[in-house]
C-alpha cells in the first residue's frame, strides 16, 4: 500500500536512495522522477544522456531484485526539444518503458505530452497514472473543473488502475494560505471525481540554501509541507490525502554542470537530517579550503543529537551511513563522501522516517 510520494530528480544518487531503501520501506512509496535540469537550455543530447543514466540506474536496481512503481515527468526540462524526433515525453515513456512507469497529465505542456501518457497507459494495462497540479492549478476550482472533466473523458477510454491526483505546491511561502487553497480545491475535486487518490506535496527548501543557514552553522527549520499535511489529514474529509515532498533537494534545484575547480571554490557541505517536523541543517565551509573532511565533522556533530536514530539496531542506510563517519564508529571510515553520496543517504533517511512516522 502507498503512503507517501517523494519527489525526486531522475539522477544517479537519488535513484539509488530509493534502491538502499529496505524493501517494507519502498514498498509503501511511489517516487515522483523529475528529469533534472543540468543546463539552463537543455539540447537533445543532454536530455538523452539523463535518461540513459536513470536507465543503467534503475537496471542495476532490477538486476538486484529491487522493482518498484515510480512517475516520471519532464517539468523541469523544456519539452519543445523533440528526442530523435520523437516528441520528448512520448520518447522518455518509451526509453523507461521496462520499469514500472506511471505516466504524468498536466496542463499547459507540449502538445503531445498527454497524448502520450494516455496512449502509453492504453498499451499497459493495469498502470497507474497522475494528474500533475500547481498552485495556479488550485487557486481556482471552477476554472480547473473543466480542463480535469476533459481528462476524466479520456482517462474512461484509456482505462488506468488508478488515478492519483498529485497537487504540486513546490516552495510553501504562505503556510496556512496554502492551506486553505488545497482544502477548497480537494473538497470539491473529491465531491466531482470520486474514486481518485490525492497527494499533496510542497517543500520550505529554496534553490540556494544560503537563504536558510548562513556557512559554518547550524540550524532547525519546520517543515511546513508536513505540518500542512499532517492538519489537512487530520480532519476527516481529507484523512485519506496521501503525503508527499520535496525530501532534502529543493524543487527549484537544477544540476548546471560547472567546472570542478569552480564547484570546489564555492560550494561547501551541508547535511539535512530529518526528525519531528522539523529539518537539522549542517553547513560547513568552503572546500576549498576547509576540505572534505568537514563531513567528519558534521556526522560527529550529529550522532550527538537527542534526535539521531541510533544506527544500532539498524535504522536505515542512511543513520548507518552517518554513524561510520562519526567518532562512534568502532573504526572511522577513511571515505568523507561527497555531496552526491550524502544526498542518497539523507534521502534514504528521510523517506524512512516519513514512512515509518505518517
Amino acid at each position: 500500500m502507498i503512503k507517501y510520494v517523494p519527489f525526486l530528480k531522475l539522477k544517479q544518487n537519488e535513484i539509488q536512495s530509493v534502491g538502499v531503501l529496505d524493501g517494507g520501506i519502498r514498498d509503501q512509496i511511489a517516487p515522483m522522477y523529475d528529469i533534472p535540469r543540468t543546463q539552463k537550455v537543455m539540447d537533445e543530447a543532454e536530455v538523452i544522456d539523463r535518461l540513459r543514466i536513470a536507465d543503467k540506474e534503475l537496471g542495476n536496481a532490477r538486476g538486484k531484485d529491487i522493482d518498484y512503481k515510480f512517475f516520471v515527468d519532464n517539468f523541469d526540462v523544456d519539452d519543445s526539444v523533440d528526442l530523435g524526433g520523437v516528441p520528448q515525453y512520448r520518447a522518455v515513456l518509451t526509453m523507461l518503458s521496462n520499469y514500472r512507469v506511471m505516466p504524468v497529465l498536466a496542463f499547459d505542456r507540449h502538445p503531445d505530452h498527454n497524448v502520450a501518457a494516455l496512449d502509453f497507459v492504453k498499451s499497459r494495462p493495469g498502470t497507474d497514472v497522475g494528474i500533475r497540479l500547481q498552485m495556479i492549478d488550485i487557486e481556482s476550482y471552477n476554472l480547473t473543473k473543466s480542463n480535469l472533466q476533459a481528462l476524466w473523458a479520456d482517462l474512461a477510454v484509456a482505462k488506468p488502475d488508478n488515478v492519483i491526483l498529485l497537487i504540486d505546491l513546490r516552495i510553501i511561502e504562505d503556510p496556512a494560505d496554502s492551506k486553505k487553497k488545497v482544502e477548497r480545491f480537494v473538497a470539491s475535486f473529491q465531491g466531482d471525481f470520486p474514486g481518485a487518490k490525492v497527494v499533496v506535496s510542497g517543500s520550505v527548501v529554496p534553490a540556494s540554501i544560503a537563504g536558510l543557514v548562513a556557512t559554518n552553522s547550524k540550524v532547525h527549520i519546520p517543515r511546513e509541507e508536513y505540518r500542512l499535511w499532517r492538519a489537512l489529514n487530520a480532519t476527516p474529509a481529507f484523512k485519506d490525502v496521501l503525503f508527499g515532498d520535496y525530501g532534502v533537494v529543493s524543487p527549484e534545484y537544477s544540476d548546471f554542470e560547472m567546472e570542478p575547480e569552480y564547484i570546489s571554490s564555492r560550494a561547501a557541505p551541508k547535511v539535512f537530517y530529518t526528525y519531528g517536523d522539523s529539518f537539522f541543517i549542517a553547513r560547513g565551509r568552503r572546500f576549498k579550503t576547509h576540505k572534505f573532511t568537514q563531513y567528519f565533522d558534521i556526522s560527529d556533530v550529529l550522532v550527538d543529537e537527542p534526535f539521531f536514530r541510533l544506527s544500532t539496531p539498524h535504522y536505515s542506510f542512511g543513520e548507518q551511513y552517518i554513524h561510520d563517519r562519526s567518532y562512534k564508529a568502532p573504526v572511522r571510515s577513511k571515505k568523507t563522501g561527497h555531496p552526491g553520496t550524502w544526498i542518497k543517504s539523507s534521502t534514504a533517511a528521510h523517506i524512512t522516517f516519513v514512512v515509518n512516522n505518517i
